[in-house]
């Protein structure tokens, strides 16, 4: 499960709204220990808070931000993109700085299995996922 930050609080409107939503979770190459899977906002979202150092568990929202079109960067499973982190990483593309939308958390005692499902898939490839609103509590 994933915990919302508040921090970036039309990224995270904007992710609510496309939920549920299904595609395959896959391994960013380069960068590092991040599993990500592609989606689709009607309107490409804007930069809220964005950063290029992530910390283990955090959840992104990224896309290639020079592009004012729906075109992703190499390899990359969409345009936009929700990538969890399972490591600490410095973001970069091909020397430069990658930025992105820090929306969530996975939440504490899912550490472990984020751990399992990232090295799973950079060793054996791609999986199915589901993304889905549970519930959000607001306090």
């Amino acid at each position: 499960m994933v915990e919302f930050n508040g921090l970036t609080p039309e990224t995270e409107r904007r992710i609510k709204e496309i939920l549920p939503c299904e595609n395959i979770l896959m391994h960013s190459r380069y960068c590092g220990k991040e599993i990500c899977f592609g989606i689709k906002t009607d309107n490409l979202l804007q930069k809220e808070n964005s950063r290029s150092m992530v910390e283990k568990t955090d959840v992104v929202y990224w896309r290639n931000w020079d592009e004012p079109e729906h075109k992703g960067l190499p390899g990359a499973p969409g345009a936009e993109v929700i990538g969890l982190y399972y490591g600490a990483e410095v973001l970069q593309f091909q020397g430069k700085e990658l930025c992105v939308n820090v929306f969530g958390k996975v939440s504490k005692g899912q550490e472990k299995l984020l751990e399992e499902i990232g090295e799973r898939i950079w060793q054996q490839g791609f999986e199915m996922v589901r993304a889905e609103l549970v519930s959000t509590i607001n306090i």
